[in-house]
């Protein structure tokens, strides 16, 4: 019983002094933000996840680069109901709202030295109807669309966390630097 007791707090504790290495080698080194809505917003959302928790808005010489995009792709049926809607918004000189419906797609690019070794897209259909007066602050997005957008960081961290180029990288880089991954 002494014995087993033993040996079970012998792995307690192997598995306890391990689990903050496992932990630092799945992060990062030290990548440059690049994004093109929510700049802020997004890059407190991305530095909370374990994965990249080295990203810094101000590293312009590292030659890792996560490049965070985003596009707005009107549908058919979008082009169609938002000329429409546009027809009859400045035909009642706003009194009516302009309805769009277009798909927003965020893209993930991970550069390492001007190399692009992940790229992932996140895609969601949205409606919005915009009085013509109004001031968008958020680069077309919308309120709700932001909100997904900004949603998409946690999504991106763990699809990258499985990615086996991104594992060499982390591995490259604790190679040549050790522990202290910079």
């Amino acid at each position: 019983m002494r014995k087993h007791l033993l040996a079970f707090l012998s792995a307690l504790i192997a598995v306890t002094a391990s689990a903050p290495a496992r932990a630092q080698s799945e992060t990062l080194p030290t990548a440059r933000l690049v994004s093109s809505f929510a700049y802020d917003e997004l890059y407190q959302r991305l530095k909370a996840e374990p994965l990249l928790q080295n990203l810094n808005k101000d590293q312009y010489g590292s030659p890792i680069l996560l490049r965070v995009t985003h596009a707005l792709i009107p549908t058919t049926a979008g082009a169609a109901s938002g000329l429409a809607s546009a027809v009859w918004a400045g035909g009642t000189l706003g009194l009516l709202p302009v309805v769009e419906n277009k798909d927003l797609e965020i893209t993930y690019d991970l550069y390492v030295n001007e190399t692009l070794i992940a790229s992932y897209s996140y895609q969601k259909n949205f409606t919005s109807a915009k009085n013509i007066y109004s001031k968008d602050t958020t680069q077309g997005l919308g309120g709700e669309g932001q909100t997904w957008a900004l949603q998409t960081a946690s999504q991106f961290s763990a699809d990258a966390r499985s990615n086996p180029k991104i594992a060499e990288l982390i591995a490259e880089y604790r190679y040549y630097f050790g522990a202290s991954i910079p």
